[in-house]
């Protein structure tokens, strides 16, 4: 979950379901973004689910120990006991409902070394769309990613490699500024996350990555997970 504007109250909400037989117990893990409030990891506390129940809850309830101010990374939820499966929700808003909505995915379903995410906007006229990008390296060790912006005819708006230290969650606030696109709106780009070899040697790490097109009048936004190539 990301929160792009902090000087905004931001509400969040989580979803658990269990559909299984039997009482689901399930752990998670905050990792907060180097630009965040409360870097690095979190344990947050574990949460029982009965039987085809559904809980409510929110960050600030799981991790009570985080820091005041602007929290957002990602949070890695694991079965702690029991077994089956289960589905995960979560809502990030302002009190005025604006804001968006992030399913929780399994991890062999977006994680790789290649992937996209399509449709990004720079508008500066109102109401002032801003294109944000996170980044997740979900290895213990350190990685390279290749972040490109493309056209939608292909054509290269910037490439940049950002390194991420190992577990490390970061933001890239406003896409095209932080990678010194030129000037100007926007519409219809290709952001391309490629792991490639570290400096140090070794294997492209796996990672996560996502973006969200934000409208910074009335903060509303979506969030696009990056996908692999079909």
């Amino acid at each position: 979950m990301a929160d792009d504007r902090p000087s905004i109250r931001i509400e969040d909400t989580i979803y658990l379901h269990n559909p299984n037989l039997d009482t689901l117990n399930v752990s998670f893990t905050y990792i907060g973004a180097t630009s965040s409030a409360t870097p690095g990891t979190s344990t947050c506390a574990p949460v029982n689910v009965a039987p085809g129940n559904t809980v409510k809850t929110s960050l600030t309830a799981l991790c009570p120990t985080l820091n005041a101010g602007s929290n957002f990374g990602v949070l890695i939820s694991a079965f702690a006991g029991g077994g089956g499966t289960y589905a995960l929700y979560s809502r990030v808003q302002t009190p005025e409902g604006n804001g968006f909505s992030i399913e929780g995915t399994v991890a062999n379903t977006c994680c790789g070394t290649v992937s996209e995410v399509i449709g990004l906007v720079r508008q500066a006229a109102a109401p002032t769309f801003q294109s944000n990008c996170f980044i997740f390296n979900q290895e213990p060790r350190a990685g390279r990613i290749v972040l490109t912006l493309a056209s939608g005819d292909g054509q290269v708006v910037a490439s940049q490699i950002v390194d991420v230290k190992a577990m490390e969650f970061i933001r890239l606030l406003d896409v095209f500024a932080a990678l010194n696109a030129p000037p100007g709106d926007v519409d219809n780009v290709r952001a391309t996350f490629e792991s490639i070899v570290p400096v140090a040697g070794g294997a492209p790490v796996l990672f996560v990555a996502s973006c969200t097109v934000q409208n910074n009048t009335s903060f509303d936004a979506d969030f696009r997970i990056a996908k692999f190539h079909f």
